[in-house]
């Protein structure tokens, strides 16, 4: 089917109530308005796995829940590593067609050293009570052989988690993804700070027993999984594209000896490449937006916690980003809170666009001052990217566009896909 244009979608005023219920057949979160309680995260993990997390948390001699973010002190990058990281471009990953226009060559960024693990404590605190998972946590939607202990948590960093908050909005973590991606970049909003993608071990002993514990079984188990394709992994959060330009992947927690549990990109031969030697306090950095990729769980009864933040292009020219809603918006995500969620996004978007229409004005009138003609086709461009731009922000709203998830360009080979954009 192909992608609407403004003239191809009128949107009728209508009260909520009339809002178009999204099909769960689809894929679909039909509860979205009320925020999914149905995905809650069940009160057995939460006041078992959960809560003995939290408490070796805040046993932890050094613990002070009131610690502020200092760069100085918890972001241990030294520039040595941009030489020492292993980086990959599309081309090296075999990927020649891409969904959408990529904005530099930069695929991924191997494992780097990034955080204390003072700091990863702290993340791991803020994002982790109950009170914060009962608000903020759900359970996934389109996950594979997800549990009670696989569950997301997301859109907290607002107003639960200010060492989180302070962390990655800090100009020391953008200027790494900058000089990595070979763009300035920026965070994007709220509810795209440290969501987190969080398998937790089971304390049941129950279900252990259905979980291989030698080594040699892990392997196998791991082994087994070479040979599958990626929306057949089992996952946290399935094989998908992120809707955002870049995402930072910081391991969180990953349990002594565990068996898998790493990012899987998807390259160019339709094959599941995972980013070895993830360990805590490491960053792993991809093009999200153009890379397909899944989060895989560990084999082994392990934590693997893992905090992802957007990051959008931005510049001198206040540029307009290439981000999306797809694979976020409420219905699709349940820890996408509807409220929360919406009212981040056109916050960003509306703020974006309003840097975009100051300088495009500065531009007009420098470039009068200094006596140049009027350039109409230049304004025309100008002028169309704008209005794509705040088409973008609303065309995949539930009220106008509920198509089943996932995309079928989720599962399309790159070398399948249609021509760009």
């Amino acid at each position: 089917m192909p992608e609407a244009t403004p003239t191809q979608i009128t949107v009728p005023f209508k009260a909520v109530s009339d809002y178009p219920i999204p099909l769960k057949e689809n894929g679909l979160i039909e509860e979205y308005l009320s925020e999914s309680h149905s995905y809650d995260i069940p009160e057995k993990t939460l006041n078992n796995e959960v809560a003995e997390l939290i408490a070796k948390l805040e046993s932890k001699p050094t613990f002070n829940p009131d610690l502020k973010f200092d760069p100085s002190k918890h972001l241990v990058f030294k520039n040595e590593y941009y030489e020492t990281t292993t980086t990959r471009t599309l081309e090296q990953l075999g990927i020649k067609k891409t969904r959408t226009k990529p904005v530099s060559n930069f695929a991924a960024a191997h494992p780097f050293p990034l955080l204390t693990q003072e700091a990863v404590d702290m993340v791991l605190w803020e994002s982790l009570r109950p009170e914060v998972l009962r608000k903020y946590g759900r359970l996934p939607n389109l996950s594979k052989n997800a549990t009670r202990l696989d569950f997301h948590v997301g859109g907290h960093t607002k107003f639960a988690a200010p060492f989180t908050r302070a962390m990655y909005n800090s100009p020391e973590v953008a200027a790494i993804v900058s000089k990595f991606t070979g763009v300035d970049v920026s965070t994007i909003h709220n509810s795209t700070l440290n969501h987190m993608n969080i398998s937790l071990a089971s304390s049941d002993p129950n279900e252990m027993k259905e979980i291989p514990s030698e080594k040699k079984d892990l392997l196998t188990a791991y082994d087994a999984q070479a040979s599958k394709k990626g929306h057949e992994l089992p996952s946290t959060l399935g094989l998908h594209y992120d809707s955002v330009t870049f995402a930072l992947v910081i391991m969180l927690d990953l349990g002594e000896g565990a068996v898998g549990g790493e990012t899987g990109i998807i390259t160019g031969d339709d094959r599941v490449f995972r980013v070895p030697d993830p360990k805590i306090g490491y960053a792993t950095l991809i093009q999200g937006m153009v890379l397909r990729h899944v989060a895989t769980k560990p084999v082994s009864n392990s934590n693997r916690i893992t905090g992802v933040t957007g990051f959008k292009t931005c510049g001198p020219g206040m540029e307009l980003d290439n981000c999306r809603i797809t694979s976020q918006k409420p219905s699709v995500l349940p820890r996408a809170i509807h409220n929360i969620f919406y009212s981040d996004w056109f916050d960003y978007r509306f703020e974006t666009l309003s840097k975009h229409l100051d300088y495009q004005r500065k531009q007009i009138m420098e470039k009068f001052e200094k006596g140049e003609q009027f350039d109409q086709l230049a304004m025309i461009e100008v002028c169309k990217n704008m209005e794509k731009f705040l088409f973008d922000s609303y065309k995949e709203l539930e009220a106008v566009h509920n198509p089943p998830f996932p995309p079928i360009e989720f599962k399309t080979p790159y070398d399948q896909l249609p021509n760009l954009e």
